[in-house]
């Protein structure tokens, strides 16, 4: 997904000035809403650099869990004492379960498919303690999605310049970011592209994902960002 770019990551989205503290401020009062198990054990799933598993290392003992290894790299860098996992959220089993499992910034488009959507929840309620409670914090959907839109970043410091463009395309429900950057250091200029890949879910597709995993859940349409925000209870047997 992320080919050179993950070393940039950090500055690119606090150059949109997105508040990774005051979002995970918003998740804790959530949490603490509707969690019904009584540890403080959090698990965050697709944790990218760790910009969420860190302020919330605040009130719960985190780990985090992404399949990028160079992103792992910086999170383990950034938080030594936090414990990160290489695995796919869509297929995972780490041995034990949580409280609480966060899945952030809409990361979860990044499964693709419904069936792979279903996968991944079900994996994530498997790591759920009785009374624990799942966030999922969903992409775009099919009618929201803009063909051809086209989005720019920019970082500009002294050590460092940044121009990110963004295309959107799509086939089916696949939404298509083709990313163009053009970075500039001491070192020299240089340009490359990703292409990211994200599944376009509707709102009874998110829903269906998480009663099919046995999740009682709940759609905040503001969530912790405007994204919206899908919250699953599992059951105290």
């Amino acid at each position: 997904m992320y080919s050179k770019s993950e070393k940039y990551y950090d500055d690119l989205y606090a150059s949109l000035g997105k508040n990774y503290s005051k979002e995970a401020e918003k998740a804790h009062k959530l949490i603490q809403r509707h969690k019904r198990s009584k540890g403080k054990l959090l698990l965050d799933v697709a944790c990218g650099t760790g910009a969420h598993a860190g302020p919330l290392s605040k009130y719960y003992k985190v780990e985090g869990l992404d399949l990028d290894s160079k992103m792992l790299s910086i999170a383990r860098k950034k938080y030594p004492k936090i414990r990160f996992h290489q695995e796919d959220m869509t297929d995972f089993d780490i041995g034990r379960q949580f409280d609480v499992i966060v899945c952030l910034f809409s990361s979860i488009g990044y499964v693709r498919t419904k069936s792979r959507l279903r996968k991944a929840i079900k994996s994530m309620n498997h790591h759920l303690f009785p009374g624990g409670v799942l966030l999922v914090e969903p992409w775009f959907s099919s009618k929201q999605w803009k063909v051809g839109h086209n989005h720019m970043v920019t970082v500009n410091r002294l050590d460092l310049k940044i121009t990110r463009i963004s295309r959107g395309l799509r086939r089916g429900n696949i939404s298509i970011l083709e990313f163009h950057y053009l970075f500039g250091t001491p070192k020299g200029i240089e340009h490359f592209t990703e292409i990211h890949e994200l599944g376009l879910f509707t709102q009874k597709e998110y829903m269906d994902a998480f009663k099919a995993a046995g999740l009682s859940v709940i759609h905040d349409a503001k969530g912790l960002d405007g994204r919206g925000l899908y919250i699953g209870r599992k059951p105290i047997k």
